[in-house]
């Protein structure tokens, strides 16, 4: 935090990043949100299973709205946190054996990442995997994406066409990705998954295994926090 940023916490109370309580980050009741038993979606488009931590909700929202947009790193370990148990959950639900596990980054937009110094959802899953040193988690953020609309107001067939055709490769970092089930670390299969902070339709994340997939990396399922109404829920039987 820079001296500004150290000044502003001098003078200006703190708020809850969910409901705006002065005070606090987070506040127990958002708190709660977070550490909800994960719950499994079956998106209305794309393949890939999704879980998430919680129903999205206005003060999930804000919080990750606080984190990218307004810079509340004083969230960035709760978010991560929740989004590990994701990870975890959807590790067991796709029948995770052992080996490498990656993380893919849902793309954000250029100007998104220009103003918010890189992308939310990487910086997200980089802590994440810092947080879980024992799932050795490694974070690719190969996926790019051109300039298009935000999704937030779309409806579910808008959403899927905003985002057909729209992401790419990386291709400085292309070259160096293993195709899945190659088994570079001691023999053994591992497994690819898909993150992003929030999945409605799952189109985004849809568009995004389509991508890799061409490239032979073949994500087993999605990793996220809040699942939206947009696809056929299915509570899972989770308990981390």
């Amino acid at each position: 935090m820079g001296l500004l940023g150290e000044f502003s916490e001098l003078f200006l109370p703190r708020r809850c990043a969910g409901c705006g309580r002065e005070g606090v980050s987070l506040c127990t009741a958002c708190l709660q949100l977070l550490g909800g038993i994960p719950r499994a979606m079956e998106p209305r488009y794309g393949q890939l299973p999704v879980v998430g931590i919680a129903e999205y909700s206005a003060r999930l929202s804000h919080m990750v709205v606080d984190f990218k947009d307004n810079g509340r790193r004083d969230i960035l370990d709760p978010l991560a946190l929740a989004l590990v148990r994701s990870v975890t959950a959807a590790l067991d639900l796709a029948g995770y054996l052992g080996g490498p596990i990656r993380l893919f980054p849902a793309p954000s937009a250029p100007r998104a990442r220009r103003r918010r110094g890189g992308s939310h959802t990487a910086a997200l899953a980089r802590r994440a995997a810092e947080l879980a040193p024992e799932l050795s988690l490694q974070v690719v953020d190969v996926l790019l994406t051109s300039r298009r609309r935000d999704q937030v107001g779309l409806g579910a067939h808008a959403r899927q066409a905003n985002v057909t055709g729209t992401q790419h490769l990386d291709p400085a970092q292309l070259s160096a990705i293993a195709p899945s089930g190659s088994g570079a670390a001691g023999g053994k299969v591992g497994l690819d998954l898909l993150v992003d902070d929030f999945a409605t339709t799952g189109a985004t994340l849809a568009e995004s295994a389509r991508l890799l997939t061409s490239v032979q990396i073949r994500p087993a399922a999605g990793a996220v926090l809040g699942l939206g109404r947009g696809g056929t829920r299915f509570v899972s039987p989770f308990t981390v």
